[in-house]
């Protein structure tokens, strides 16, 4: 009895040290490390991953036996790259088999991997057509950067959203409840009046329903994610208990009273400068379409329609002209809101392309922000913005192994983002040339 007891004991002390490996195990060795957490890069770091998450982050940490080695000298490591604000492709033709919309949306995704964006929040898009290849990534059965969605969103009738359009409380709690069982990542709220620019005025929640809407989301364990585009809306939201903002206030420089507020309540902004920016690019510089990461991740067909018909119709439009106008508004007040809180301002796009978001960080830079803060706001505030700094966007031990290996190095750079040599997402190597993508594929195959 006491030789068994004495046996029990062993094994319960030497347990942890038997304890199989969670997983399989990636070093990247030697490499220049740029953590997302706006410290400066560090030389000579070695990064162990085990399975999904990353062990070891250090300049004294050893190599375990067996390990899948990268040699990152010379090399820089940030995390993977976050777009906090897309729609994806491949859902609104009605037109085409549902197999067709779908291997759009994969090729999308792939772009998006291939341009080293690991992560993509879809702030609104059919919510069969999405949430469905959220579960096929979820699962694994595509190769999709980490899918969260909102499906579908809530506005007023005839509001900015849909299909959940309350027009009373609580007497349409149920269309909120419809929305809940879809699982969404975190709920979208359309709030803006339009009546600016040049589109014409809509509907939008009043205030009071809009705090009862986003107490209920909450009540049940969601984050609540508002569109708005001026700043007495974005206050408005803010009082009522929104989590994130999903663009920046764009129809006016935002005031020294606002700036005020949100270096108390630091409620992340997400900065979709892009989706404003491309009407008038494409009118003006279709060439843009040339550069590397354009060719190699869009269809030529498409290039080639966005260079003519596309550039034709923007010059003519002209919302295209009025945002021409406005986006060095946005740009200045996203300069000025991460001057009063460096965790503020989070990367998204409004668009559906791995290109955009290093558009968009170009956009940032160009606004007056350094490269250096422009990293960390598509890492470490985009996984912020979400929800999700807990699992995401930085590295350090504990996260989720989401990191993209670059020859050069952003921070001196922002198009040094653009050299993505390896890109890990969830602890596993991407094959980046097995992608379904321009650049992989044999002229003239399909």
């Amino acid at each position: 009895m006491v030789k068994r007891s004495w046996i029990l004991a062993f094994l319960v002390l030497v347990a942890p040290a038997i304890t199989p490996a969670q997983g399989p195990l990636t070093v990247i060795r030697g490499v220049t490390l740029i953590d997302g957490t706006g410290r400066a890069p560090l030389a000579g770091v070695t990064v162990v991953i085990e399975g999904n998450r990353i062990k070891e982050v250090g300049t004294t940490v050893q190599a375990p036996a067996g390990a899948t080695t990268i040699d990152g000298a010379g090399k820089f490591l940030i995390p993977g790259l976050i777009d906090a604000h897309i729609h994806l492709r491949g859902a609104r033709g009605r037109d085409q088999s549902s197999a067709d919309q779908e291997r759009e949306g994969i090729r999308a995704l792939h772009g998006y991997l291939y341009a080293g964006v690991t992560t993509v929040f879809d702030a609104g898009n059919r919510p069969d057509y999405i949430m469905g290849l959220r579960s096929k990534e979820q699962s694994g059965a595509i190769v999709s950067p980490r899918i969260l969605a909102t499906g579908g969103t809530v506005a007023s009738p005839n509001g900015h959203g849909g299909p959940y359009n309350v027009e009373a409380w609580p007497a349409d709690r149920k269309l909120l409840d419809d929305h809940l069982a879809t699982k969404p990542d975190l709920a979208k709220i359309g709030q803006d009046e339009h009546g600016w620019g040049t589109r014409p005025q809509i509907n939008q929640l009043p205030d009071a329903m809009l705090e009862e809407i986003i107490r209920y989301y909450h009540s049940k364990g969601v984050r609540v994610i508002v569109h708005t585009s001026n700043e007495h809306n974005t206050l408005e939201a803010i009082y009522a208990g929104a989590d994130t903002m999903a663009h920046p206030i764009i129809q006016a420089p935002v005031s020294e009273q606002y700036l005020k507020m949100m270096a108390v309540k630091r409620v992340p902004t997400v900065s979709t400068l892009t989706i404003g920016e491309n009407y008038s690019r494409l009118a003006d510089h279709p060439d843009f379409l040339d550069e590397p990461l354009y060719q190699a991740t869009l269809e030529a067909e498409e290039r080639q329609r966005l260079r003519t018909e596309e550039s034709a119709k923007q010059k003519e439009n002209r919302w295209a002209a009025w945002m021409k106008v406005m986006t060095p508004v946005a740009q200045e007040n996203m300069k000025r809101l991460n001057e009063t809180g460096k965790d503020i301002v989070a990367a998204g796009t409004d668009q559906s392309s791995g290109p955009a978001l290093h558009r968009e960080l170009e956009l940032l830079v160009s606004a007056g922000i350094s490269p250096a803060d422009t990293i960390v706001i598509a890492t470490r505030n985009a996984a912020r913005a979400l929800g999700k700094l807990e699992e995401l966007g930085t590295i350090e031990p504990g996260k989720l192994a989401d990191v993209v290996l670059l020859n050069a190095d952003p921070t001196k750079d922002i198009d040094n983002a653009k050299l993505v040599d390896t890109v890990i997402k969830n602890g596993r190597i991407i094959d980046r040339s097995k992608l379904d993508l321009p650049v992989n594929r044999r002229p003239g195959t399909q």
